[in-house]
């Protein structure tokens, strides 16, 4: 099957952070990225992840901001989170003095390829990406836990992902404005998809499974689509460190090892769809968050392999 989803102040405690050094393959989970073990039903609302819980029919996220939300001109949520974190708290746009803010169509991820997807044929069989402990290796991606990278599998070049010990491998994109380098960009409708193949699970934390990110502005603020091992599939929010389960499908079914699949997440305005294999697996509308980043989250499956990532419009 195939899966895709669509779419100031307090402050965080302090947590490991995807910033750390140390062995590409080593450190933990953080809090900004969750432990999957939320609770609750219907609205669901829980400092941990994206894991235990009731299914519910999902529930309105917080109105913030205003606009109609068609891609255009207008912002529906937060274009920055309302919590003050201190420096170990990950976020694409730590120190950034110029941001952009507006859809994938009018600021293209252009700096990965001209068609804003990384199909890893332009890297060589062996090479290395980057790693979550050399995070300058390129300009247009950030890997912060594991490792990213190629390798001949099928007859082709893909992507082949490392977790860290703990079983974790993130990656997110760098948006810049082509226009001015310089400037990064906060995308607001967007669409984050890839293809993965993985052939089996290699651990039990954080309710294995691959995932997106949309609208990714810190480590405790931004929306996940997920398609886990336990036949799971859900949207979420998390805001502030709190998880809170949009909607979920308990017995949607889980990803068949040994096979190519395909996962889309998409925010247009207040509207958040998941899909799975090309399928419409969740929809939910929630306006917390107007803009932010996308990325990939993959939990306990080491080996697996990513290809066609692609960011672009809605």
């Amino acid at each position: 099957m195939l899966c895709v989803v669509s779419v100031a102040a307090c402050v965080g405690d302090a947590t490991p952070s995807e910033t750390g050094t140390g062995s590409d393959y080593s450190g933990s989970a953080t809090i900004g990225d969750g432990s999957d073990t939320g609770s609750g039903s219907g609205g669901m609302t829980g400092s941990g992840g994206d894991g235990a819980g009731g299914n519910g029919s999902g529930g309105q996220g917080s109105d913030a901001g205003s606009g109609a939300g068609s891609g255009d001109t207008t912002v529906t949520g937060l274009t920055s989170p309302t919590c003050t974190y201190g420096a170990d708290i990950y976020s694409p746009y730590a120190g950034d003095s110029s941001i952009a803010v507006g859809p994938v169509a009018a600021y293209p991820w252009w700096n990965a390829s001209a068609a804003s997807n990384i199909d890893f044929a332009q890297y060589a069989p062996g090479e290395t990406v980057e790693c979550g402990s050399n995070k300058s290796q390129r300009s247009y991606l950030d890997v912060t836990a594991g490792c990213l990278g190629a390798a001949t599998f099928q007859g082709n070049t893909r992507g082949q992902v490392h977790m860290t010990s703990s079983g974790y491998y993130r990656s997110f994109s760098l948006p810049t404005d082509e226009n001015a380098p310089a400037t990064h960009v906060k995308w607001t409708d967007q669409v984050v998809e890839y293809d993965f193949y993985y052939s089996q699970w290699t651990g039990t934390v954080s309710n294995p499974g691959f995932k997106a990110f949309a609208r990714y502005l810190t480590e405790y603020d931004l929306y996940v689509g997920s398609w886990r091992r336990d036949g799971v599939v859900q949207i979420q929010k998390k805001e502030c460190g709190q998880y809170t389960i949009l909607k979920r499908i308990a017995n949607y079914g889980a990803p068949a090892p040994n096979q190519w699949h395909h996962i889309k997440f998409e925010t247009k305005g207040d509207d958040i769809k998941l899909y799975c294999d090309g399928q419409l697996a969740v929809e939910v509308h929630d306006s917390t968050f107007g803009a932010g980043t996308a990325g990939i989250r993959i939990d306990d499956a080491e080996g697996a392999y990513i290809d066609n990532w692609h960011v672009g419009p809605t």
